[in-house]
């Protein structure tokens, strides 16, 4: 058994007649067996497309970040490709327009756009010192600071502070005072509850004992 090599699908071989990209309404209604599939011309015709195709996408990803890093192979590729021996002169012109297309977006990401880190410039800020200041004649409770501003916003919070806690002494007392009062009325309430009671309970004993001690009723006249 002879095994064959492969040649390359798009090696041109011979002369090239026309490029122009495919037309793919055309090659869909060609038969299967049509000799165009296997001519130079064909071939020609699909590196073409390839070609303008390759161009597209480079216009489309030229903007990102990444560009770099997917088409840096393409020029090596493409290189090879124009020094095949039987190459058209214009093929080779539109695949060395690419080539240079690529590789000044790649120069221009590496160069322009990708800027290497570099430390912040600033001026160097002084270190705060926290020197003790000593006043000779102090009086305790005065204020010194000298932000006058400050120490009276300082003031006015601790009145605030301090009318916080009277209010809210007062509001004890207040509740405390109500409660006591609401017990008071409560306990005399309860009391003449007890008194009504008893006179009550004092009252029936006393019928009870008249009724079985037979009083209960005498100075009556009878009725006829």
């Amino acid at each position: 058994m002879e095994l064959k090599m492969l040649k390359p699908l798009l090696g041109i071989q011979g002369h090239v007649d026309y490029l122009s990209p495919l037309d793919f309404l055309t090659l869909m209604a060609m038969p299967e067996d049509s000799s165009f599939f296997s001519s130079d011309n064909f071939r020609a015709c699909v590196l073409v497309s390839i070609i303008e195709t390759l161009r597209g996408f480079v216009d489309i990803y030229g903007g990102y970040n990444s560009f770099p890093e997917i088409f840096m192979p393409m020029p090596t590729l493409l290189l090879e490709l124009t020094e095949e021996e039987n190459m058209p002169n214009l093929l080779k012109e539109k695949i060395r327009g690419v080539q240079v297309f690529i590789e000044e977006k790649t120069h221009e990401h590496h160069h322009m756009l990708r800027q290497p880190l570099q430390l912040r410039k600033q001026k160097p800020v002084p270190i705060k010192l926290f020197n003790p200041k000593f006043e000779e004649n102090f009086v305790k409770g005065r204020d010194y600071d000298p932000d006058r501003e400050r120490a009276e916003q300082r003031k006015l919070k601790k009145l605030v502070k301090e009318e916080a806690k009277g209010a809210a002494r007062e509001l004890r007392k207040d509740n405390y005072f109500l409660f006591e009062v609401k017990k008071r009325d409560e306990a005399m309430e309860e009391e003449e509850r007890a008194e009504k009671y008893g006179k009550a309970r004092a009252f029936f004993q006393e019928q009870e004992h008249a009724f079985k001690s037979g009083q209960l009723g005498k100075g009556r006249k009878r009725r006829r």
